[in-house]
């Protein structure tokens, strides 16, 4: 008779993306985004022109675009982490989206001024 067809064991989905999110990978893009975010902030600070305080800004908001993202994927996708760790991922990221990302514009249209923090 027919045997039935071999199936191989299917990894749930959040194993796979486990390996995106490795210690070492997290580990590496948070140390590049800060860097981003630092040579940003010294382009942004020692340059004279306009044109180059763009690119300075444009640097930095790639490096706090990558920090984020390593942020909150870690404490997304990390289910191997203590509980009070992936929570602290998640807030962390969430605060930097909510003061330095989308709502940057709304701090400076209320008159409060947050480019001494930046």
């Amino acid at each position: 008779m027919y045997q039935p067809a071999y199936q191989p064991m299917h990894r749930p989905m959040s194993e796979t993306m486990k390996s995106f999110v490795s210690d070492t990978i997290l580990a590496l893009g948070i140390v590049l985004a800060l860097f981003l975010t630092w040579i940003g902030a010294l382009i942004w600070g020692f340059a004279d022109d306009q044109d180059v305080r763009d690119i300075g800004t444009l640097v930095r908001s790639f490096g706090i675009l990558i920090l984020t993202v390593a942020l909150l994927l870690g404490g997304l996708l990390r289910s191997d982490m203590d509980k009070w760790v992936r929570w602290m991922l998640i807030l962390s990221g969430t605060l930097i989206l909510i003061f330095i990302g989308f709502w940057q514009g709304f701090w400076s249209a209320i008159g409060i001024d947050l480019s001494g923090l930046m």
